[in-house]
């Protein structure tokens, strides 16, 4: 059940409409700081929500999640594999110097190189600058989503980058990785970067010559990493910031019910899910009931995997956990996503009998030890959602001991290995598109190949992988819509991953402030407007 205030589409329409007033400071924190200021060297929704702010995307995100004109005005197939994209004149980066369609060409070519971002744009062999105003974008294959991948393509300086050595992209798998991009900006955005201390604050300052609106009132912002809800909620109340992103739930009422504040809700764009070790021989961190490391995997049956889905109660955490606040969901895939199968949509259920005969049935009648590696403050209420999931696995005869882990030492589990044998992760389409969950996230990982990079859980599936293939040259809708259903189907009966639910975006703030909230949990700053 979803309650509480949902932000309208009427209200960004007002906000865009209305004259600015007096131009104000927001102050704001959220659970995790930005990893880096380098748009290229990670696709963390965190921090690509902060560096928003900065780096305009070759096509651009309307509050509605819509393609709209950004630094690219307009786009077309010619055909050939080639997408020709007409880029806008008159932008400035913030450093005075004009962007040109050589700079656009040059991130393109930057960012596909990315290893976060091979998925997306790994099949693109070439982008030319075809004259001062327009760029060609050459793939091997036909490409019919990529406008929808450029609203993720950020556009840098490649005069800046040379000035400033810094042409290669920071490796973040690496602890304490550093580089001059990683705290330093130079966009063409709304908002300039004054200042980038992940762990403490990011500041920014509105950028008179933006390119685009600004219908907001905000000249200057900070944003503070605040890890604890308490902490985070109480600085709100204290009035040392005027808006939290990531309001626990378990404030959502008290919050409604104090003089000066409101809560904004919006169904985010993201699924939560239980990833289990797909095709490893071992599993790790796995072990008899006597102690003793386990020989075998058994998270590769489909029969345990099975037994999971019906083990774990998505709706009594949906009721508890999340106290209402999110869907269920049966698919990789929600409302909003490109190839959602609304009438696929249907959750395995709770159901223990039948999870302790699956077991009984892959040979595991007493079930089995294993760790589940859980990221703390990530994503909402993650702690809680896997105590409450290593409790109802008990019931069936799995034990399991939740290992908490802070965001950045969970990343580099995953980037650096995969070192994981079950686990609890947001998973969402980077393009808004579901072809990018079965490309990204469930295609056999191979990296080499640029295939399945996301794919912490090294899951496994000819059907799953003969969709990722296809749909990526497919322009005809009606053999999409076969493929989105033929893959999400494979992927739902063999249980990919334990899908538990999609979360609200839950903000709280001042009533002197309203901002629009966007299904990809960005707050646009240009946006916001504060009074009186």
């Amino acid at each position: 059940m979803l309650k509480h205030t949902i932000m309208a589409t009427a209200t960004a329409v007002a906000l865009a409409m209305a004259a600015p007033a007096s131009a104000e400071t927001l102050r704001f924190a959220g659970t995790t700081p930005a990893l880096t200021m380098d748009p290229h060297a990670t696709n963390d929704f965190v921090t690509t929500a902060i560096f928003r702010q900065v780096y305009d995307s070759v096509v651009g995100l309307s509050l509605d999640m819509e393609l709209v004109p950004s630094i690219a005005t307009s786009w077309e197939y010619l055909g050939d594999n080639t997408w020709r994209f007409h880029i806008r004149e008159g932008v400035t980066f913030h450093d005075g110097q004009p962007l040109t369609a050589e700079d656009v060409a040059f991130s393109i070519m930057r960012q596909k190189d990315s290893r976060f971002y091979t998925s997306l744009f790994g099949d693109v062999a070439e982008a030319t600058a075809v004259d001062d105003l327009t760029v060609d974008v050459v793939s091997n294959n036909p490409d019919p989503i990529l406008p929808r991948k450029m609203s993720r393509m950020f556009v840098m300086s490649r005069a800046w980058l040379e000035a400033n050595d810094s042409l290669e992209i920071p490796d973040l798998g690496a602890e304490g990785a550093e580089g001059f991009t990683v705290r330093n900006a130079n966009g063409t955005g709304p908002m300039a970067l004054t200042e980038h201390d992940p762990s403490v604050r990011t500041s920014f300052v509105r950028n008179e010559d933006y390119w685009g609106d600004f219908p907001g009132n905000v000249d200057e912002a900070v944003y503070s990493p605040i890890g604890s809800g308490p902490t985070r909620v109480a600085a709100l109340l204290s009035g040392e910031v005027q808006l939290i992103i990531d309001l626990p739930l378990q404030d959502v009422e008290r919050l409604e019910n104090t003089d000066g504040f409101h809560v904004e809700q919006e169904p985010q764009l993201l699924f939560m899910q239980l990833e289990m070790d797909g095709t490893r021989d071992v599993a790790l961190d796995t072990w008899t009931n006597d102690g003793e490391p386990i020989t075998d995997n058994p998270f590769r049956d489909v029969r345990v995997r099975q037994a999971i889905a019906h083990a774990v109660d998505a709706d009594l955490i949906v009721d508890r956990v999340m106290r209402g606040d999110a869907r269920v969901v049966g698919i990789p895939s929600v409302p909003g996503f490109g190839g959602y199968q609304a009438d696929l949509d249907q959750p395995w259920g709770y159901d223990a009998d039948a999870a302790r005969a699956l077991l009984a049935e892959a040979g595991y009648p007493d079930g089995f030890i294993t760790q589940l590696n859980c990221p703390l403050e990530r994503y909402v209420n993650t702690e809680e959602i896997c105590r409450a999931v290593a409790g109802m696995l008990d019931r069936v005869g799995i034990e399991v001991r939740v290992n908490g882990m802070v965001w950045p030492e969970f990343a580099r589990m995953l980037v650096n290995g995969p070192t994981s044998s079950f686990h609890l992760i947001g998973n969402g389409a980077n393009s808004f598109d579901s072809q990018d969950t079965f490309t990204a996230t469930m295609m056999t990982r191979d990296a080499d190949a640029n295939e399945g990079f996301f794919n912490w859980a090294l899951y496994s599936n000819e059907t799953v992988d003969q969709v990722s293939r296809e749909l990526p040259v497919t322009f005809d809708e009606a053999r999409r819509e076969e493929l989105y259903r033929m893959g999400m189907e494979a992927a739902r009966d063999t249980i990919s991953a334990v899908y538990l639910h999609q979360p609200m975006i839950t903000w709280g703030m001042q009533d002197t402030v309203e901002a629009p909230i966007r299904g990809d949990a960005t707050l646009t700053l240009q946006n916001v407007t504060i009074g009186e």
